[in-house]
């Protein structure tokens, strides 16, 4: 079971390319990192925020549901570059790769070279994320959460959870199903990144049996940070890159609001949805659950 989820982490989740790009971080500094992390805390925060409910509807008495979500996450082009900030003398011209961008640029100056790393030149992010929720009376809880992996000597640990709601039983013979959900998230991967998202939402939904419609609104953040050992290259034209010293960064993603529209189908025990969601990075998600 641990192998299964050790394949679901690191080939599905972001985290496997980002073990390739410890090498990159080492050659910029604290404000650079930041700017070429960027991207990638952004994703890690829409794939974590993304996936919470397929429908407003919780049930008045005992509900229990297992499922695994799947998101694909698409990286607009203005998030595949950015613009680095030089030292005097130094003209960016041209922009340079981010995590996720293609090829990183050199840049000459009075001073020398300053060279900045290539991304892993991918436009869209598969996702993968088990959990389970269970709800009385018309509140849910919902847990996710992954046993302790040990990836390259280091350990991998994930949980998170949300609270949801219902709104729509207070009001009478209201048509629609109204929810609110608070949702968090933690992942850590010792000596490397220790990252947090937060989400919290409005939802509504609609049955036509079997179908249902749903769609909400939410605020959420997101934040990593990122630590590493910066290789100090005593002939870069950037004097903060010429010494080897240990660095600390945070990063916060850019996803703050998002739109969520799509619909389920409840067949017996089974529900399979897909919903699109308009944010930073835009979402396409799926879901396979079984409710009892």
């Amino acid at each position: 079971m641990r192998k299964v989820f050790f394949i679901l982490f690191m080939s599905v989740f972001c985290i496997r390319p980002l073990f390739s790009q410890q090498d990159q971080f080492s050659f910029l500094n604290e404000s650079e990192v930041g700017k070429y992390t960027q991207p990638f805390a952004t994703s890690l925060g829409e794939g974590l925020n993304t996936g919470g409910f397929y429908t407003a509807h919780i049930p008045q008495l005992f509900g229990l549901g297992v499922s695994v979500r799947y998101m694909y996450i698409l990286i607009p082009n203005n998030q595949m570059t950015f613009t680095p900030s030089l030292p005097s003398g130094y003209n960016a011209s041209t922009p340079t790769a981010t995590f996720w961008g293609d090829k990183g640029a050199i840049y000459s100056g009075p001073n020398g070279y300053i060279t900045y790393p290539n991304g892993i030149n991918q436009t869209n992010v598969p996702f993968l994320m088990p959990q389970v929720s269970a709800s009385l009376m018309g509140t849910e809880l919902l847990i996710r959460y992954i046993p302790q992996l040990t990836i390259g000597g280091e350990k991998l640990n994930f949980f998170g959870f949300g609270v949801r709601h219902s709104i729509s039983q207070y009001i009478p013979l209201i048509p629609v199903d109204v929810a609110v959900q608070l949702l968090y998230n933690k992942l850590s991967v010792s000596g490397l990144i220790d990252a947090s998202s937060f989400a919290i939402n409005g939802e509504v939904s609609k049955t036509f049996d079997p179908l249902t419609i749903y769609g909400g609104l939410q605020y959420e953040s997101s934040k990593f940070d990122l630590t590493y050992t910066l290789k100090g290259d005593p002939n870069s034209g950037d004097p903060s890159l010429r010494q080897n010293r240990n660095i600390s960064a945070s990063v916060n993603g850019l996803d703050n609001f998002r739109v969520i529209v799509g619909a389920s189908l409840q067949l017996a025990v089974l529900v399979l949805n897909v919903d699109y969601n308009i944010s930073s990075q835009a979402v396409i998600s799926g879901g396979v659950s079984f409710e009892f």
